[in-house]
């Protein structure tokens, strides 16, 4: 963490690369993410945040972002749902420092409950059904996000080494 604080640009390329990562992995699979029972490939990278708590505003960034082609794109989806990534990576950082799998499952629950609430209100679908099938797709995501993402930062700790030498 200390090299990232003497390095404020490569915190910010870093967001920004997350950010864009997540809008367009989002984008290509329209069809799933925008669904009423979404299924977005690109919360996997969510559990970033345990390791990498900078990227916390990628998440919040990206979520704006890949909401604006949104067939639900307003207030709810372009604020709200931001609100609620932040929310959900935040307490991902914090519960997944100990645990990262029980960070996981915090981020995975608190999207599902924001997703089934934005949802239930849009579509006028019921919560209850909504919310079980959401939050089924965010825990199998996320939770494979936990080693994917792991064996990703090994993978460019030395290419981030040598940025900063």
């Amino acid at each position: 963490m200390r090299r990232l604080r003497e390095r404020p640009a490569a915190v910010v390329a870093e967001v920004g690369l997350v950010a864009g990562l997540y809008a367009v992995l989002t984008w290509a699979l329209a069809p799933i993410s925008y669904a009423q029972f979404q299924f977005r490939l690109a919360e996997v990278l969510k559990p970033l945040v345990i390791w990498e708590p900078h990227l916390i505003p990628a998440f919040v960034i990206g979520n704006f972002l890949s909401n604006l082609p949104s067939p639900y794109a307003g207030a709810w989806e372009l604020g709200f749902m931001p609100l609620v990534n932040f929310v959900g990576a935040t307490l991902c950082y914090l519960v997944g420092r100990r645990s990262p799998r029980s960070g996981a499952t915090v981020y995975a629950l608190i999207t599902a409950a924001g997703v089934s609430l934005m949802l239930s209100v849009l579509s006028r679908a019921p919560y209850r059904v909504l919310f079980p099938w959401i939050l089924g797709s965010e825990l199998i995501l996320l939770l494979l996000g936990v080693p994917i993402m792991r064996v990703v930062l090994k993978s460019v700790e030395p290419m981030r080494r040598r940025s900063t030498l």
